[in-house]
């Protein structure tokens, strides 16, 4: 038996006269990641509230998910997040329209959501024989770099988006998504939750998906607090020109989460630097400018479009879970706008000209991680 190669569904670009942005994950709303919540690997009624709070078609599939993921040797959790990525939880137009919240195909029509998750899990099991464990080496299969059916590029932000969904759910995305190596039920899990056979392996650094009972956004706005450059270099976070550190004037956080979620990230030697939070929370333009959509080279980094200021600077953002109306290419932002959600973890880039500038002190003089 042939197993189809999965390939993304087309995401749901936001146009405007004709030019899309590049969008780097699932359809247009942002409903499935801000619903989902830490629960045991096979506690499929809760899984099936939380589809069912999305709006999404696979509600009713909860006990389809956990027993096809088992039969595999698959967490079923990991399939959820699948579906999160790709399609936003088939609340995706044309992915209802085929009953194929996976990408599975490409254009595979299917009689029902439960003979997607099915072809799903058997399709991932097949990886599992063949040594494709992690999501990292999943995607090198399921999403590939450059593949001719990804003009896009989208799949570049197909391992970070799949592996925020997945924490959110209670998964570790550092390890293997087997059903042997995730832990059945983490401690982030609700109290009673059915736990399924399985290591007990502890998942740890998970942030819960932010609700609207957590709070509102809210924008962080640089306050004059001089960065911590680690040289007079721009690639050092130093202006060689003021020979001061480099800073944009009215810097915004990009992440604008409610006053109790978290956002955390490290110093990179190379940009970007990488901003994990919750997914769902709220990204703001950091800087006033104009959209532009990101080079091939920059997509295979992590950036997804770039902000470009009058003052040459320009900041550039990693792939978002769910884009707001009226974005695309050209288009004018205020700083502290809001762009849309992340899915947790946010690329961010700076350049001044041409040139790549350290944006970790700027980050870390406006927000400290957490």
């Amino acid at each position: 038996m042939v197993i189809p190669r999965p390939a993304r569904v087309a995401s749901a670009a936001l146009l405007a006269g004709g030019v899309a942005l590049l969008i780097g994950s699932g359809g247009a709303s942002g409903v499935g990641a801000t619903e989902l919540h830490c629960i045991a690997a096979a506690d499929s009624q809760a899984l099936d509230a939380q589809l069912a709070a999305a709006g999404s078609p696979l509600a009713g599939n909860g006990a389809v998910f956990v027993r096809e993921g088992m039969a595999n040797g698959i967490d079923p959790r990991f399939l959820v997040a699948i579906t999160a990525q790709e399609t936003m939880l088939q609340t995706y137009g044309p992915a209802q329209e085929i009953h194929n919240a996976f990408g599975l195909g490409p254009g595979i029509v299917f009689p029902d959501e439960a003979a997607a998750i099915t072809m799903a899990a058997r399709t991932l099991g097949n990886y599992a024989a063949d040594g494709l464990t992690t999501i990292g080496a999943i995607s090198g299969r399921w999403a590939p770099v450059g593949a001719s059916n990804d003009p896009r590029g989208l799949n570049a932000g197909w391992s970070d988006g799949v592996g925020a969904f997945f924490a959110a759910l209670g998964g570790d995305p550092m390890l293997p998504v087997l059903t042997t190596a995730q832990n059945p039920a983490p401690t982030c899990a609700p109290a009673g939750s059915t736990a399924a056979p399985g290591a007990s392996i502890s998942a740890s650094g998970i942030i819960p998906a932010v609700t609207p009972t957590d709070g509102p956004a809210m924008v962080t706005i640089w306050g004059g607090l001089v960065p911590a450059a680690t040289g007079p270099g721009l690639a050092q976070g130093g202006d060689p020109t003021s020979r001061r550190p480099a800073v944009i004037d009215g810097f915004a956080f990009p992440l604008a989460p409610p006053v109790s979620s978290p956002v955390r990230y490290v110093d990179a030697a190379n940009q970007p630097v990488v901003l994990t939070s919750a997914p769902g929370v709220t990204v703001v333009a950091p800087l006033a400018g104009r959209l532009r959509s990101a080079s091939a080279a920059d997509q295979r980094s992590g950036i997804g479009f770039w902000i470009v200021s009058t003052g040459g600077d320009r900041v550039g953002l990693g792939a978002l879970a769910a884009y707001e109306d009226g974005l695309s290419e050209g288009v004018v932002v205020p700083t502290g706008q809001i762009l849309g959600h992340s899915n947790g973890s946010l690329a961010v880039a700076w350049r001044r000209g041409r040139v790549p500038v350290a944006i970790f002190p700027l980050l870390s003089a406006t927000r400290p991680s957490d």
